[in-house]
């Protein structure tokens, strides 16, 4: 279980050879590619060594990805999945994902009336969501979640660590209204994490492994 987050984003960005070669696609090693304002992208924006820049407005139909690099997606556009090992994804406001938000190294951040219809999930990286609808769940290892408003339809699980190392606690903060209708899942009994639930944050489900801060 522990590396399941990992596993899947490493799987598909390792895909990244075959994708650049497939039609439709903007795709490049060692640069970075943007789709301007407005534009409209068929294929996926796949990149080895550069950064994905999405502008306002547009629409992307496909899998964006970056093994080194960030992800960035203008206010007011469609996307499909986003994945990164080592680079951010900053969303802006009032943008639809058609799919998952995935980063190994690297933080993950939406703006307000942000949709994302599948899950968010960090390895090292933490996760800042304002005033956004996760119709999935929310998966982390070793990274802070806040959540500022919004509503996170499934659960929120802090993954256990491989091997036996110091780790530092880790805070789950669901402020200002935010909904988590799922649990908060601990699966290391040995990892130190607090919920902090605060100006009407709630979680509808159990919280497993945690302390819960009011």
């Amino acid at each position: 279980m522990a590396n399941t987050t990992a596993q899947r984003i490493l799987i598909t960005v390792t895909l990244l050879t075959l994708a650049i070669a497939a039609s439709g696609c903007k795709a490049g090693v060692n640069r970075s590619l943007r789709v301007g304002d407005g534009e409209t992208v068929d294929g996926g924006m796949n990149t080895v060594n550069g950064s994905v820049r999405i502008g306002r407005d547009a629409t992307v139909n496909g899998t964006s990805r970056s093994v080194n690099g960030g992800i960035s997606v203008g206010e007011g556009s469609r996307v499909g999945s986003l994945s990164t090992v080592n680079g951010s994804i900053e969303v802006d406001d009032s943008v639809t994902v058609d799919g998952d938000l995935g980063s190994i190294n690297g933080s993950v951040e939406s703006g307000r009336g942000t949709k994302i219809d599948g899950d968010v999930s960090t390895v090292n990286g933490s996760l800042d969501l304002e005033d956004t609808e996760v119709r999935g769940g929310i998966t982390t290892r070793n990274g802070a979640v806040t959540l500022r408003g919004g509503r996170v339809r499934k659960d929120i699980v802090i993954e256990g660590r491989k091997g036996n190392g110091r780790s530092r606690k880790l805070t789950i903060r669901i402020l200002d209204g935010a909904v988590v209708e799922g649990d908060v899942i601990v699966e290391d009994e040995d990892r130190d994490v607090s919920v902090y639930l605060e100006d009407g944050g709630e979680v509808q489900g159990e919280i497993r492994g945690a302390e819960v801060v009011r």
